[in-house]
């Protein structure tokens, strides 16, 4: 398929180059719907004239759709790059309050402001965090075995004791 220009797109498909990767704009189009959380049969009805298709088919052909290696490689890209995109919108916010509590600490109104402050700041590097005591480290398979022979051994000594001896 041949390259169409820039010019040609929509809005939403210039943000990224579909047919550069050999997808048409309307693959392009369903890729993205999928993406945004749309489920295949609801992007397939929103993208290809579905009116007089039956759900059974729009199911099969949105699968079809979906199961396109183009489509599924440009849903995959668009899924990593928005995960990609709310990590660092999560780091920025991060910053942005830890920035926040670092002003209110050496500028707040009252003791208790920059104390409190403080406070959120040493939770933010986990100052406060309970630290749980150390596990105890697993017994190895020998060690067990071992520890069953000598309960083993016990038991039938105290069998034997009580006149109970087992054939």
């Amino acid at each position: 398929m041949k390259a169409r220009p820039k010019e040609q797109l929509s809005n939403r498909t210039q943000l990224s180059a579909p047919v550069w990767a050999g997808l048409t704009e309307k693959q392009e189009r369903f890729a993205h719907l999928v993406a945004d959380g749309m489920n295949f049969s609801a992007a397939y009805r929103d993208v290809y004239d579905a009116q007089d298709m039956s759900q059974p088919s729009v199911w099969r052909e949105a699968h079809r759709v979906s199961r396109n290696e183009k489509v599924a490689m440009r849903i995959a890209e668009l899924v990593a790059a928005r995960q990609e995109e709310e990590t660092l919108q999560a780091h920025i916010r991060a910053y942005r309050v830890t920035a926040h509590l670092e002003e209110m600490m050496t500028s707040g109104a009252s003791e208790t402001t920059r104390l409190r402050a403080a406070e959120l700041l040493g939770k933010t590097v986990g100052l406060f965090a309970e630290k749980a005591p150390p596990k105890e480290a697993e017994p190895t398979l020998a060690e067990l075995e071992a520890e069953l022979m000598n309960r083993l051994k016990k038991l039938k000594v105290a069998d034997t004791d009580q006149g109970c001896t087992k054939d």
